[in-house]
């Protein structure tokens, strides 16, 4: 009974179990407070329902936009006739997907006359690389947020798609 005791390992706790990646399973308590971005799989299903396997990645559908987990990035298609299509209704939909520790650190615009428009931020939140880092994954807590219309640089039109890109880390 002595070796069954020593030979049994200890149980892993809750934060452990599952796949301990961004589109694991586990549930991580490690503070992040986020409505999507650095949460894992497992916990954006448990906040939403299950979400629907793509071929490139876990998808779950709102009324007025769809959110794609692709790795550590989260991708948002927006319905054009929904009210996340308006700009700065866009920008404050992005801005609940964000850890609330998420500050601002610049925005630009680029893009051709002949090209749909793009609006790009850049975000830094200090809980998401801790979150990261917990994960193993090799990013920075730094998310840019590429904003895509769809029209041109003199009407820009809707915003229909915005990508939340993890910054990779030095090396990668």
């Amino acid at each position: 009974a002595l070796f069954a005791v020593a030979l049994t390992p200890p149980a892993l706790p809750a934060a452990a179990q599952g796949e301990y990646t961004c589109q694991g399973t586990a549930l991580v308590d490690d503070g992040l407070s986020s409505a999507a971005m650095g949460l894992t799989r497992g916990e954006i299903d448990a906040l939403y329902g299950a979400g629907n396997a793509t071929q490139t990645g876990w998808l779950w559908e709102f009324q007025g936009f769809d959110l794609i987990q692709t790795n550590c990035d989260l991708i948002v298609s927006i319905d054009p006739a929904s009210s996340f299509a308006d700009p700065a209704q866009a920008a404050s939909l992005v801005r609940t997907l964000l850890p609330e520790d998420a500050e601002s650190a610049g925005s630009w615009q680029f893009g051709t006359l002949q090209s749909p428009p793009q609006d790009a931020e850049l975000w830094i939140s200090t809980q998401l690389d801790n979150r990261l880092e917990t994960l193993n994954e090799p990013y920075l807590g730094q998310v840019l947020a590429l904003y895509t219309y769809d029209g041109d640089a003199y009407n820009p039109g809707h915003v229909i798609r915005v990508e939340l890109r993890v910054a990779p880390l030095p090396g990668q």
